[in-house]
């Protein structure tokens, strides 16, 4: 599987689209297709679309296990472990630690920085996801 192409697909924010500006069959003004209007005469929009969404982020580890899943990401290839304190080197992982919620990197050598440590569920998967997502595009996934 081209996980590049799954996480451009999936995972990264894109850019919103230029808004086009066209002529408006009733009055002949300008209207951005962006709009659903015709500034001019009120008239609707043909060429209206709706601005796109970025998929939903996960807020919890449950749905960050989920998210990954779904995306079909390699996670141990990667060596990223959600849910669980992970001891050996090299990894990257989130857990529940009591009412806190741990974000860490195990290095090399065997030490750990934490990258989070705090009650934000919400906070800690984002910072895990953003280091995901770097490294994906880093590994050309």
């Amino acid at each position: 599987m081209n996980y590049q192409k799954v996480l451009s697909r999936k995972v990264r924010r894109k850019e919103p689209a230029m808004a086009r500006t066209i002529e408006c069959p009733y009055c002949g003004g300008s209207v951005r297709t962006d709009e659903s209007r015709c500034p001019r005469c009120g008239a609707p929009n043909d060429f209206y679309t709706l601005p796109r969404s970025a998929p939903p982020e996960p807020k919890t580890i449950e749905e960050l296990r989920e998210y990954c899943a779904a995306r079909d990401l390699p996670l141990s290839q990667l060596r990223f472990f959600i849910g669980e304190n992970y001891p050996e080197p090299r990894a990257y992982g989130i857990y529940r630690d009591g009412t806190d919620f741990v974000v860490y990197k195990n290095k090399a050598d065997g030490s750990r920085a934490i990258r989070y440590r705090g009650p934000d569920e919400r906070f800690a998967v984002r910072e895990l996801l953003l280091r995901l997502e770097y490294l994906c595009r880093e590994r050309d996934l």
